[in-house]
């Protein structure tokens, strides 16, 4: 499809200085007040989500930290498990060669 481009019926020099009725004020200046609600609005949607993206960062921080004390709890107990079978594997082949 062949894109065409729209000519603006005045020039941005034209529109400017084309005088506007008061009706066309009023609607004009109700327009901008409307754009101007929605812009708050959005604004204050957004600076909502920030608060809430800032409140996950937080957790994600507390649950980071949980996960390395439990990874570090983890790594000593499995180190004990390993010794403790270690020295039991020992005694007990020391058991067994002594009764032989």
């Amino acid at each position: 499809m062949p894109q065409t481009q729209m000519q603006p019926a005045l020039t941005e020099r034209e529109q400017e200085n084309t005088p506007m009725s008061p009706n066309e004020q009023i609607e004009y200046f109700r327009s901008i007040g409307r754009l101007e609600a929605q812009v708050a609005s959005l604004i204050a949607a957004v600076s909502e989500l920030k608060t809430k993206v800032d409140g996950i960062d937080t957790r994600l921080d507390q649950l980071d930290r949980l996960a390395n004390r439990w990874k570090g709890g983890f790594a000593v107990i499995l180190t004990l498990g390993a010794i403790a079978g270690f020295i039991l594997d020992n005694v007990l082949h020391w058991w067994s060669a002594k009764g032989s």
